[in-house]
């Protein structure tokens, strides 16, 4: 997957058993990892808006347009398959967005790469967040299966008000549909933090590997012969 084995791992816990801190902390391509958050959230915030908002007011005020000599017995699935196509429009606009935000958005702050590395790591450990985004995600494509975007774009929604109602009233009461196996107390603070424990861990091997054995230290400097 092109680098994205850490990033997919932690999304979906496929391989449960196979989560360490060390693969939590391994981001090796940062800037891939936070474009797809950004469309995500971009696919979020579409949907929401094309969905929630843009779909029900657009849909009353044709409805209201409606004369008795305009109006046919599919005049009211006309009208509901169009406002579908727009909400449709706005997921896909959120999702083409979100990349290009990305890009703009880290060049404005000007991020290096490991301050990419250090924010994805921020957003793989921001637990309500990852759980919102599972939820959307898992019903995005019960959504898609169903009527591609237009019903991308009700799976999202159903997500958003699932994982707020989790949130308000469930989360006392129940546990999360994807538990972190790895808790908040057993994660890294940072990506160098990380680094810096597996170059540590790196050194004890091979001091191990080469205790006894001074003249395979590969450690010693040499002269050269002049």
């Amino acid at each position: 997957m092109i680098g994205l084995e850490p990033w997919f791992f932690n999304f979906t816990h496929f391989f449960f058993g196979g989560q360490t801190k060390q693969l939590l902390a391994d981001v090796p391509r940062p800037r891939t990892e936070y474009a797809i958050w950004w469309t995500m959230k971009c696919a979020e915030v579409s949907s929401f808006i094309g969905g929630v908002i843009v779909h029900p007011i657009y849909r009353f005020y044709r409805l209201q347009q409606l004369t008795p000599e305009t109006t046919t017995n599919n005049s009211k699935k006309i009208i509901r398959n169009l406002c579908r196509r727009i909400q449709g429009r706005f997921l896909l606009a959120g999702i083409v967005s979100g990349p290009l935000l990305s890009l703009a958005y880290s060049h404005s702050q000007n991020w290096s790469e490991q301050d990419l590395r250090d924010k994805c790591y921020e957003i793989r450990c921001n637990t309500s967040s990852l759980q919102l985004d599972r939820y959307c995600t898992m019903f995005f494509a019960i959504g898609w299966y169903w009527k591609r975007f237009q019903g991308g774009v009700n799976g999202i929604n159903i997500g958003i008000a699932y994982w707020a109602f989790y949130k308000t009233v469930l989360e006392k009461y129940t546990n999360p549909l994807l538990v972190d196996k790895i808790k908040p107390e057993q994660r890294y603070e940072n990506v160098i933090a990380a680094k810096e424990d597996k170059d540590e861990l790196t050194r004890f091997w091979r001091d191990i590997a080469l205790k006894g054995k001074p003249e395979n230290d590969l450690r010693k400097v040499v002269p050269s012969n002049v």
